[in-house]
């Protein structure tokens, strides 16, 4: 385990699949503790996002066999470099990644903390002497319990738009992509009955998302094509995961071609691959 720090967050990270395993703002942890409900608190997703059908997909006629959200997650990082406020670690492909994913890579995560923001940059680097095709992605969750003791008062969720492409599922698989309208603003209770009824929520275009009181506003903003919301139990819930994403699960008629996946990103031999998502905690003067 390693930390940073400064003023505002303090974060523990798990050198086992780069894992947030604590971020707290203002000393109190807004993550989820690992639990029945959910093993998992920020589990990074690579090569894959969700499931792909049946459990396998070909590459080049052959079949692999590969678990939801893919393998990084239980991948050992070395740490690259560290400074008392930011951090990246670094993970390699090996045998077992090979069975699973023929591709050679370099995954690399960073932390970097500044003021009130947390950036998050996410580097892929293709060291095969072909084009690697992959999907990646981030899945935190928020306790209610933390995010109560950090905000002390209502709040709300808020989006960047009210005009998004939304992903349907059937439950896990990709049904179809279909132009929608959400409301700004939402209670996340209001939330919780969507879940309910539809177990993901994914939209297309949403650059930021707001937790928000009148006094605090925790925003996630990300440079990803897709930003999903799941929680294990909507009836009660006890957290919330934002989810941005590059890639999507299989569709339901997909042929198990990595290659004709939708969403999937091509990165050609010896290229590089970035993203950034930022997490920022912003106090509001009345």
């Amino acid at each position: 385990m390693v930390q940073i720090k400064n003023d505002v967050f303090c974060l523990d990270i798990s050198e086992t699949g780069a894992e947030l395993t604590n971020l707290s703002i203002r000393g109190v942890n807004i993550l989820w503790k690992r639990s029945s409900l959910w093993n998992n608190q920020s589990p990074i997703l690579f090569p894959i996002v969700g499931q792909v059908k049946d459990g396998y997909y070909i590459y080049n006629n052959q079949s692999y066999i590969i678990p939801c959200h893919g393998f990084i997650k239980e991948q050992k990082f070395n740490v690259v470099n560290m400074d008392s406020d930011c951090i990246k670690l670094s993970s390699l492909y090996n045998e077992a990644t090979l069975s699973m994913f023929p591709f050679k890579y370099e995954f690399s995560i960073t932390y970097k903390l500044m003021a009130n923001k947390l950036r998050i940059t996410i580097e892929v680097i293709n060291k095969d002497s072909k084009a690697m095709y992959f999907s990646c992605g981030l899945h935190p969750g928020f306790s209610y319990e933390g995010l109560n003791q950090l905000f002390k008062e209502q709040y709300h969720i808020a989006f960047s738009h009210e005009n998004v492409n939304s992903v349907e599922f059937t439950p896990c698989l990709v049904k179809s992509i279909k132009e929608k309208v959400i409301k700004k603003t939402m209670e996340l209770s209001s939330l919780s009955l969507e879940l309910m009824q539809y177990k993901t929520l994914c939209y297309q275009n949403l650059s930021s998302v707001e937790l928000r009181s009148q006094t605090k506003v925790l925003r996630i903003e990300n440079q990803m094509p897709y930003t999903a919301f799941w929680q294990a139990n909507p009836t009660n819930p006890l957290f919330i995961c934002i989810e941005p994403w590059h890639g999507l699960p299989d569709d339901e008629s997909t042929t198990h071609q990595l290659i004709d996946k939708r969403g999937i990103q091509k990165l050609e031999e010896n290229k590089t691959f970035l993203t950034e998502i930022e997490i920022s905690y912003l106090e509001v003067e009345q």
